[in-house]
This record gives structure tokens, sequence and C-alpha cells, in this order.
């Protein structure tokens, strides 16, 4: 059977998915020539606190002017403020404590703004407004109303609840209204000028979000500014100075989307938009395409019934984000959790553009800086995506558990309708190190139970990190694996279930399955 490299789909007939895609992949994603093993985890700052709990409910990169990464800065943000995470610490320093730590403090959204002062971080909190970290000073502060130098005028900065830079204007959206607002151009501070797009609302509610969607119009290619409403118009204008030669290019419906206004993303050129209803590519939007054929072409299209499951019970829940994994290569949907669940993440291979589910990530906010993805957990803690072993401690940092796989392949009649019976699975991996330990058997008549966890072997290898040098001894390439493992059943179509253990950079390549074909009964 070939490796399900087109992910799973959830759409297709049983009798009639390709053997290329699957029904079950956790922790697996598409990569060089098969599946790999998702990145693990470690701790990176604990110790953050809120008033009434203690999520990490926003994360904020800033990338400074140094060559060599000296003033770039991570920031995470919980109800009661702003903490320093850049460094690795068990006791993070607050940068700025928040005067409203009720509601949702804490949840934000930021950008990086170069204007003639400097290099700075621009972030909007739901509950206390602008703010500005400043790259010389190195201080955050709370912008002020007012027609000083360091203040905003025309609206109270105190109601701005998410910032955008687009043409080099400061961009914001005003909690509850359908304005938008801007500065001048290059400016941080000033007066700011209004601009209703509440008024092309045909389904109601506030402006949610702003952001830009580059594209070519025939002239070559320009930024367009893509206004997103709580009732899911999308509003897009064309245009450099709002105040002469703004333009409404068109207003599309593409539904309510879910809660937050981390709801897009720049993926290959275009604006994905994060939906209800999927993933909703502005150019696709923009073309017009009859929708049985839009929504057949969505990047969504073979997760679209999995998607839509996950958006009917948590829709409403913060935590809804998209974020680029460089280091991953990946497209991270994050699924919003609660305190004690368990978390997922719905996630896309850039290359094959498939699907697979992570899990065991605890995953509730996250920013990337340098290729790295760092994550907020719901006890107070931050830790970065890297590795291949979970749970790095820094109370303990040679402490690990192995990542936990698992897939289910698609059920196929291995060329007729005849009964099988297999006897042998021989998968082949790919590994960096120690060889997998796993569970294989056959499924038949559509049995979808996934196999029980399997406990990691003793490690035969090194593992970065834990090994000594000039004693361990790393593999350095991949070494090819395989093992027969045993299994029973009878049935007309069969799948095959798996579910393993990595600690060093795994790859399933191929599965052989050994079978006896018998009569039609």
């Amino acid at each position: 059977m070939p490796v399900p490299m087109g992910g799973l789909n959830s759409i297709s007939a049983g009798s009639a998915m390709p053997p290329s895609d699957c029904v079950r992949l956790f922790n697996l994603v598409p990569a060089e020539q098969g599946l790999r093993s998702r990145l693990g985890w470690r701790e990176w700052c604990t110790g953050l606190t809120g008033s009434a709990d203690n999520f990490v409910r926003s994360l904020h990169a800033f990338t400074g002017s140094a060559a060599n990464g000296a003033s770039n800065r991570v920031f995470a943000v919980t109800s009661t403020g702003i903490w320093d995470v850049t460094s690795s610490s068990t006791s993070p320093t607050q940068a700025l404590a928040f005067p409203v730590t009720t509601g949702d403090a804490g949840y934000g959204y930021s950008t990086v703004m170069v204007a003639a002062g400097g290099h700075y971080l621009l972030y909007c909190d739901e509950v206390n407004g602008y703010h500005v970290y400043s790259e010389s000073s190195g201080t955050w502060t709370a912008i002020a109303f007012g027609a000083g130098p360091s203040e905003v005028g025309g609206v109270n900065p105190s109601n701005l609840v998410h910032v955008h830079v687009f043409k080099n204007r400061v961009w914001f959206v005003e909690r509850d209204t359908g304005n938008a607002w801007y500065l001048a151009t290059g400016a941080i501070y000033g007066t700011a000028t209004s601009l209703s797009m509440g008024r092309q609302f045909r389904a109601g509610g506030p402006l949610v979000g702003l952001y830009s969607w580059t594209y070519d119009g025939g002239s070559g290619m320009d930024d367009s500014l893509v206004g997103i409403s709580n009732g899911g118009d999308v509003v897009i204008w064309q245009g450099t100075d709002p105040a002469s030669d703004f333009a409404l290019r068109g207003v599309w419906q593409v539904g309510a989307p879910p809660a937050g206004r981390d709801l897009a993303a720049s993926v290959g050129g275009d604006c994905w938009l994060l939906t209800r209803f999927g993933l909703q590519p502005i150019s696709q939007l923009v073309v017009g395409a009859n929708s049985e054929v839009a929504s057949s072409q969505l990047p969504t299209a073979k997760v679209a019934s999995l998607f839509n499951n996950a958006m009917q019970g948590k829709a409403a829940k913060k935590g809804w984000a998209m974020r680029l994994h460089p280091e991953d290569a990946t497209l991270l949907v994050m699924v919003p959790t609660e305190d004690g669940q368990a978390t997922e993440q719905l996630v896309m291979a850039l290359a094959p553009r498939s699907w697979s589910r992570y899990r065991d990530l605890p995953i509730y906010s996250s920013c990337v800086l340098s290729g790295k993805l760092y994550y907020g957990t719901v006890d107070g803690k931050v830790g970065i995506n890297d590795g291949y072993v979970d749970g790095r401690t820094l109370a303990d940092p040679n402490s690990y558990t192995a990542v936990q796989w698992a897939l289910l392949t698609s059920f196929q009649n291995l060329g007729s309708a005849s009964m099988k019976q297999v006897q042998m699975v021989r998968p082949t991996f790919l590994t960096e190190g120690s060889a997998p330990s796993y569970n294989a058997q056959a499924r038949y008549r559509y049995d979808f139970t996934e196999l029980a966890s399997v406990s990691q072997a003793a490690n035969t290898g090194s593992l970065w990190d834990v090994g000594t040098w000039d004693s361990a001894v790393w593999a350095g390439d991949y070494q090819a694996t395989q093992n027969v493992t045993g299994t029973t059943g009878l049935g007309g179509d069969v799948a095959i279930a798996m579910r393993g253990t990595a600690i060093t950079r795994t790859v399933l390549v191929g599965i052989d399955v050994f079978f006896t074909v018998g009569g039609l009964l």
C-alpha cells in the first residue's frame, strides 16, 4: 500500500477513497519520501500569571534592526500584562502591567512598523487598547488620547482592538463599530482619521480585522486592504491615500468568522481567510467561480466535514488562529482548547497541501520568530515546537517523552471483491537514529478503531542534548528499517491501522501487506 501522502480525506465515500488518502492521521505530516513524525515541544519560560487564569492569551514576535538578532524579542501576554520571554527563564520579567485585567484583557494583535524614529512593535489589546514597544528604548508604552507628540487623537486609543500596517500607514479597528482608523503616512502617533466600512456590511456586525492582499491586477503587483466583518462580509479596498484615491473593489460574503481577529495568513502570495466553512483564498473569492466549483477548490475541501465539525462546537471560543510554521513546512490552524482539555491543531503540509492532525502539543497562542514557533499554554508557560521529542522541561531538561503518532489508511479491495486474510504487515521507515516502536494491524469492514498507545522501546541511538560528546554516536543520514508484524481478521476491503512512537526524525515510506485471497463469501 502506498503511504497516504494525500493526507486526510473526510468527504469521499469509504469505498471510493483513493489509496493515496487516509481516514486517520495524527502527528504525521507529508514530507520527504513519506510521512514524517511531527516536531516535539520543550519548555522555554514558566511562571507567567494572570488575574482569573494563567492563560498565555497571545504571543508576539518582534524582529529588530540588528542583523545578529540581538534586538529580537518575544512577548507573552496574560490578562495582567505583557511579559518579556525572549530568554528562557522560570521567572520572566513583566514588561508592562495592564490597568484593566478583567474580561478579554491579554487577547491582542500586533504588527511591526519601521518609522522615521526606529523600529516599533504595535499592539492592540481587546480591553486595554493601543500600546507601542520601541526598540531604541526597550520599553512598552500605553498610548494616551490627546494631541501630544506620543499620543493619538481623533479616536480614544483605549478603544482600538486591532492594528495593521498597509502601504506605510498604521490602521486600526475600533471596538464594536464598523470604523477603521488610519494615521498619517509613516506615523505611529498623531490624529487618526476614520473610514467607515460598516456601511458596506450587508450582514451587519462590527469590523473584526484588517489585512493585506497582494495581487496582479493587470498593471503589475499591488496591495489591497481587506476588511472582515463579524457577519462574514469581506470588503476589499484599492488605493494608497484614503483621503483621495481609495476605491471599493467589492463586497463578498464568506459566513461569520470564528472568534478572534487572527483570521488571515499569507500563503504562496495569496491571502487566506479563516472562516467557519474552511480556508478561503481571497484570489478565488474575487474570481467569482460558481459555488460548487469554488467549494471543491478550497484548500480545506478534502477535510471539510472534519473542519466544520471542529467549528460547530468551538467557533465561539477564543484561540482560533492560522500560523505558518517555517521549520515544520506547514500551516497550522489552531483549534481552541480549555484548561484541562486535550489540544489539537489541523495541519496542512505546504508542498503537497494535504492535511493531518496534531495532538499532544499544548498550544493555546503562538508566534514565529527566526523560523521557530513559540507557543503559549493555558497554565502560564511558553514553549518552543522543535526537535523530535515531547516534554522537555526546565526543571529536568534531560527528561522527554516520545512523539505518539497514528494512522489508518483508506480501505482498499486490493484488486478484487473477494475476501482477504492479511497475515503480515511490513512497514518501512527511514530514521536518523533509533528505529520507531510501533504496532500494525489489518482493519476490515470499515472498522475505524484506533490502536492502543505504544511504549517507546529503549533508545538504541543517541539524542541531541542527551548523548555525550566523544561517546555517543549519531547516525548522520537516514537509515532504513523494516520489521514484519503478524495480524488477523478477514474481509473484502482492507485498511492498515498503525500507531507508534518516534524520538528522532522518522519517516514512514511504505507499507507492504501480505495476504491470501479467498472466495466472495
